[in-house]
């Protein structure tokens, strides 16, 4: 019998006689939603402080790990105005499984340099957070700010934290702001989601073709937006991330394997990116 395509969770392809499973890092996940905010997803199962439901989303996809973080806003009725809760759910995740899970803190640095310490001083040395995950649209500053962002980029060069930029609304979720943020801090890394989203594509390959600490993942993305970025900013520059529960990651998959045939541009794509952009490089 022939050999058959690998489901595209899986992201692999047949070469020859053989299919050839690509190695995966997810480097995009909610640890699930709020209802009242996405009453559908495409990972429903995927709940918050639920450990072993982001192992069985790795597995599914056969992903051998993910940076995971908390759902993007506020849970409705208002509560845990600064994440804490949810950033000790993602904690108690990473602790559980710390070979296939990355845990990420999401942080609100409108609370203030002193607050915002605190918090990072802690989830490092408590469950050994490697990075930050902002949205300043929904926080209420610009990511060029630096009386807001200066204090929490201190915190992440001090303990060499990946700062994941929400990337792609305007007015606040620009890459041309974010941009500036990496410039004025050139030794900590920057993953831009979404790429830009499609109308801000350009400025997150201008952004990503300018500065050497700026990468970008391709959640969300157009297909014909992914195989642009590969063109204009370089394989070397974007990382495979699903953007779970709400997306899929068979489609999220297959748009890379669409965008690409070349099996080394893919590997970069799927799982060499992340390594240098998570330090991850000694696992």
């Amino acid at each position: 019998m022939p050999d058959q395509p690998a489901h595209p969770g899986g992201v692999g392809e047949p070469t020859g006689r053989k299919a050839v499973t690509q190695r995966k890092i997810d480097a995009h996940i909610h640890f699930g939603t709020d209802p009242h905010v996405a009453s559908k997803t495409m990972v429903p199962y995927l709940r918050p402080d639920d450990p072993e439901s982001a192992i069985r989303f790795l597995e599914e996809q056969n992903a051998e790990l993910g940076i995971l973080f908390p759902h993007d806003r506020i849970f409705t009725p208002p509560w845990d105005a600064d994440y804490n809760k949810q950033n000790e759910q993602v904690g108690r995740a990473a602790t559980a499984y710390p070979d296939r899970l990355i845990g990420v803190a999401r942080i609100n640095p409108t609370f203030g340099a002193e607050h915002t310490a605190g918090l990072l001083d802690r989830y490092v040395e408590s469950w050994n957070c490697r990075g930050v995950k902002l949205v300043a649209g929904y926080d209420y500053y610009r990511p060029n700010d630096m009386s807001v962002m200066g204090p929490l980029l201190d915190k992440c060069e001090e303990h060499d934290l990946t700062v994941l930029f929400h990337s792609g609304d305007a007015p606040r979720d620009l890459p041309s702001l974010q941009a500036q943020a990496a410039k004025r801090y050139p030794r900590v890394r920057f993953q831009l989601a979404h790429m830009g989203m499609h109308l801000f594509l350009w400025e997150a390959i201008i952004a990503a073709q300018e500065h050497n600490n700026i990468w970008c993942d391709m959640s969300q993305a157009f297909t014909y937006d992914i195989a642009i970025f590969l063109a204009e900013a370089g394989p070397e520059k974007l990382l495979y991330g699903t953007d779970a529960p709400y997306q899929s990651p068979r489609v999220e998959s297959q748009k890379v394997l669409d965008a690409t045939s070349d099996p080394a541009v893919r590997h970069a794509v799927f799982y060499e990116n992340a390594l240098k952009v998570w330090r991850l490089e000694n696992r």
